[in-house]
């Protein structure tokens, strides 16, 4: 009994970050182009193989900042997966050159939890836009509701798979409520025509889509998932560190560039996400990974549609939950650290540029930990 509910409050914690992965991977897909069983798969393949080598549960997620510019922007796939290429490769040189004793320093920790921070008030706010326009009353109930439930359930530590049953509730009210969908097996055929490797590619996604995005991953995605991963799970997370980080991250990059796939990253919010509800050992990745590659592997051009039976107001409560505990984080802070992660915060909020909220903490911290460390609680 006490395993088999151990493995259903893994498999809770397994869908608790799809309000991230599904509105960023399904806008790809709709607005851009984007092979829908490429993603899955390159998702699914990263849970996999980051569960069996780190030994606790690792989040995955799409890379939002180059993400969300190549959306807005309307740019065809080669571009952003080119953009995952030259991430791989950054991330892969950082990690095998052992740069990440560098990395870590300069991402002290009040600057680690503005970052935090900001990701968490930039999700709930985006579950709040989750509805679009015609978003009434009762997408806000619902998605409120869900998302109370998951905080409650996840700071209570509440033994009750929530998320799997908030998803699974809502797959069957899609049913129920006569959504249609479409539902055949289509096995996938991988793009095998490095579009993304042109020069001109190249040359243009370093300066749209990487250089915003590597502050953030660097902050969100390898420093500060490292330090929540040690926070939750201590010593069984011993593998997990800023150089493994990188080398995992790096190599799926460099593979999903060169399928013209999307950029992914391990980052922080969704391994709270995972945690909070209910996941305490790798096998919460090996459930998600599995789930997701089969989809990808034999589905790939009817797989979102079984997606698209979740209610958008229970992606949104999901999306709001993960935001929300989130920036809780921040509140083992005190003092100026509080003060600057705080300003961080609400500067990601306003500009959605986590990277100038990322250089306003740095402006704000290091000149006073080298000139007053007394006022960060230092010695001289």
């Amino acid at each position: 009994m006490k395993r088999a509910r151990s493995l259903l409050l893994d498999a809770s914690g397994a869908v608790a970050d799809l309000g991230v992965l599904i509105p960023i991977a399904a806008a790809l897909v709709i607005l851009n182009g984007f092979d829908a069983g490429t993603i899955l798969i390159g998702v699914g393949a990263l849970y996999l193989i980051a569960g069996v080598y780190f030994r606790v549960p690792v989040p995955v997620q799409p890379i939002k900042a180059a993400s969300a510019i190549a959306i807005a922007a309307g740019l065809a796939p080669p571009h952003l997966a080119a953009a995952a290429v030259l991430i791989g490769i950054i991330l892969m040189v950082i990690g095998l050159t052992d740069s990440t004793r560098f990395v870590t320093a300069i991402f002290a920790l009040p600057l680690v939890r503005g970052v935090q921070l900001g990701v968490g008030l930039i999700l709930v706010n985006a579950a709040l836009g989750l509805g679009g326009d015609t978003a009434g009353l009762w997408f806000f109930l619902v998605s409120g509701a869900i998302a109370l439930a998951l905080i409650g359930a996840g700071f209570y530590r509440v033994q009750v798979p929530l998320a799997l049953i908030v998803v699974l509730g809502g797959v069957t009210f899609g049913l129920l409520s006569g959504a249609g969908v479409e539902w055949h097996s289509s096995l996938w055929r991988p793009d095998v025509s490095f579009s993304a490797l042109q020069p001109a590619t190249l040359w243009g996604a370093l300066f749209l889509l990487v250089i915003p995005q590597i502050p953030l991953t660097l902050g969100n995605a390898v420093v500060a998932v490292v330090d929540v991963e040690r926070r939750y799970f201590g010593d069984r997370a011993e593998r997990v560190d800023p150089r493994a980080i990188c080398i995992s991250a790096g190599t799926a990059n460099l593979a999903a560039g060169l399928l013209t796939g999307m950029p992914m990253c391990h980052g922080s919010g969704g391994l709270t996400a995972h945690y909070r509800a209910g996941a305490r050992t790798f096998r919460m990745n090996l459930l998600i990974g599995g789930v997701l590659l089969g989809l990808g592997l034999f589905f790939s051009a009817t797989a979102f549609g079984l997606l698209a039976l979740i209610p958008l107001a229970v992606l949104a409560g999901l999306l709001a939950f993960t935001g929300t505990v989130h920036a809780f984080l921040v509140a083992d802070l005190r003092g100026y650290e509080l003060l600057v992660a705080l300003a961080m915060g609400l500067i990601g909020l306003a500009t959605t540029n986590l990277a100038i909220s990322l250089a306003v903490g740095m402006s704000m911290y290091w000149p006073v930990r080298w000139t007053v460390p007394s006022l960060l609680g230092q010695e001289a």
